[in-house]
């Protein structure tokens, strides 16, 4: 894959079924993998944190979960970055695992969240192996029982969603205990699998004014992000484009 540099972070080119493909080739070759998202947010927080960027420097594949980077990487040059999102692959995704009988782990959300979110996905994708789950809280089972869990269980796709960095460090600091073939750091994705978070408008979407959509959506929880974290980007990618400091 090719990749363009975004503020320090190298963001891999790919498409949706690229990313799947990846994975599936992944999930053969059994070595440890980390996959990780990129928006503007997280590229704001990269930039101030050193162990959440480190991590991304050391993952497999970062590729783009929003417009931000994806506008970044077209002013920046490079390959062409596409918005990919969990709602762009979940459907693929366990059609995919169906298929090749891959074995998955849910490492998400609030409590109950994970459980309802894998209940949906097997009504809707019989045959889908979701060999366990756990609040990203650790309210339900321990850290320890988790990874006993998980070690037990042997899947190859474990999902994490504790938000950015949390997450990714989460992830990095775990890894050799995890010997699953891909690890993938995805946000709040079960929350909208579970139906906890309302799906952005397709319109919004083609309008790529999803971020509006969250905005209004929790605006006291957003507004440094998208107030203030936006312009602050766009100010760091324009020093980046012209050499400035």
């Amino acid at each position: 894959m090719t990749a363009v540099n975004i503020l320090g972070i190298e963001v891999d080119c790919v498409d949706v079924a690229g990313l799947l493909d990846r994975v599936g080739e992944w999930v053969e070759q059994a070595q440890p993998r980390l996959i990780a998202y990129v928006n503007a947010h997280c590229l704001n927080l990269a930039y101030e944190n050193g162990d959440y960027r480190a991590v991304l420097d050391a993952a497999d594949l970062v590729y783009s979960d929003g417009i931000g980077a994806v506008w970044a990487g077209r002013i920046l040059a490079g390959c062409r970055l596409e918005k990919i999102t969990g709602r762009d692959w979940i459907n693929d995704f366990e059609g995919r695992a169906v298929a090749h009988g891959w074995r998955v782990y849910i490492l998400a959300g609030k409590p109950g969240v994970a459980a309802r979110a894998a209940s949906l996905m097997r009504q809707r994708s019989p045959g889908l192996e979701v060999v366990g789950v756990s609040d990203g809280f650790f309210a339900e089972k321990s850290e320890a029982e988790v990874l006993r869990e998980i070690a037990t269980t042997r899947p190859h796709v474990v999902f994490v969603g504790m938000g950015t960095p949390t997450q990714e460090i989460w992830l990095a600091s775990h890894r050799q205990d995890i010997h699953a073939p891909v690890c993938w750091a995805v946000g709040a994705l079960f929350d909208y699998v579970a139906g906890i978070e309302p799906p952005v408008p397709a319109w919004l979407n083609v309008l790529a004014l999803e971020w509006l959509w969250r905005f209004c959506m929790d605006p006291l929880g957003k507004w440094r992000r998208y107030l203030v974290g936006t312009p602050l980007f766009i100010l760091r990618v324009c020093q980046q484009k012209f050499g400035m400091r």
